[in-house]
């Protein structure tokens, strides 16, 4: 057996590890994305990002629906209107994590392309967060690393 062969066997092996790896953990965070839009927006936002949520009914603003929200903003807008808030609805930043945030960014891009003509490349986009996304909280421990710069 060559060299050359001898070590691409062990990172052949290595590689489908690491992809199935991310696979799962898609799977995890698109669980965890749907529970902190159940738990955070869903009440005003409603289950589809209608702007129908219970709560909508008794605000004295109406809650936009997210297929226009998406239509008119770029991402970077979405995530500073989740992260500082816009008219009644509040800042989220205090409250949620930054990869918390991306993932209500992610959710509002998911739930505006129901019912609304896609462009091509979105149609995509639902399959590559759910099977190519990370937990980078979990593989960098967020948590210790600050604990570590405030020592």
């Amino acid at each position: 057996m060559s060299t050359k062969s001898r070590y691409r066997a062990p990172l052949f092996r290595a590689g489908l590890l690491l992809l199935g790896l991310a696979a799962l953990s898609g799977c995890i965070r698109e669980e965890e994305m749907k529970l902190v839009y159940a738990q955070r927006c869903a009440s005003c936002h409603g289950p589809s990002g209608r702007g129908d949520g219970p709560i909508a009914k008794a605000l004295s603003a109406k809650i936009p629906d997210f297929r226009h929200t998406v239509e008119n903003r770029d991402v970077f807008e979405i995530r500073r209107i989740i992260k500082k808030g816009k008219g009644i609805m509040p800042a989220f930043e205090p409250a949620l994590e930054k990869y918390q945030v991306q993932d209500m960014v992610r959710m509002v891009r998911v739930l505006s392309m129901e019912g609304r003509e896609v462009e091509w490349w979105e149609k995509f986009e639902p399959f590559v967060w759910a099977h190519c996304s990370v937990p980078w909280q979990y593989v960098y421990d967020y948590e210790a690393a600050g604990k570590d710069k405030r020592s």
